[in-house]
């Protein structure tokens, strides 16, 4: 263990498993024990959750609403025990051929040991993701009703060549199919966790 935290291989192994679990694989409940019992999960617009449980909660909510969203990573930066790091949220383009549809976020963590993290904090932006609310509703009213809900992943970027899923893998989000995730789609449906005054 270096002055700075952890040692760095440890953390990136640690950010590695984060990654595949829960952004690229998409299984919340595993992901979401990878944080520690008094974790503090901060995302500006949602508000703030505590431990493994609400964080689970959180993200099998807003992500079973938003079922045609995936997050590229683009970049990382190891600091010690945290790391910075960008995706871009993304939808696949119901037009064959043409760009996904995306907008950007920032990720900080903190590194708690153990192979779990102690903190994480998300920034994005409202009007970019309105915007891409309002593209996406434009691609689905040309192409029909019956594209939704999606789960096509189908570009991952040229970026991070570790930070996808293996070939041939079918999303298999751990919210889907399951009565008991109840679809988290605006602010008044949050009934848990602390919002900013």
């Amino acid at each position: 263990m270096s002055d700075d935290g952890h040692d760095r291989a440890e953390v990136e192994e640690a950010f590695r498993r984060y990654f595949l679990t829960g952004i690229a694989g998409e299984d919340w409940i595993a992901w979401s024990q990878l944080f520690t019992d008094d974790a503090v999960y901060h995302d500006h617009f949602w508000g703030t959750f505590h431990g493994p449980s609400e964080i689970q909660r959180f993200l099998e909510g807003t992500m079973s609403f938003a079922s045609h969203v995936y997050s590229v990573l683009v970049w990382y930066v190891i600091d010690g025990d945290r790391i910075v790091y960008e995706v871009r949220n993304r939808a696949d383009h119901l037009e064959p051929g043409e760009p996904p549809i995306e907008f950007p976020s920032l990720q900080v963590i903190e590194y708690a040991g153990g192979g779990r993290w102690s903190s994480e904090e998300d920034w994005w932006t409202v009007q970019d993701m309105k915007r891409f609310n309002q593209r996406y509703a434009a691609a689905c009213q040309a192409h029909g009703p019956e594209h939704e809900p999606r789960l096509s992943r189908l570009d991952w970027g040229p970026w991070v060549d570790w930070a996808r899923p293996a070939p041939g893998d079918r999303p298999t989000p751990s919210w889907y199919g399951r009565d008991d995730v109840t679809p988290i789609t605006r602010l008044s449906d949050m009934t848990f966790g602390a919002r900013a005054s």
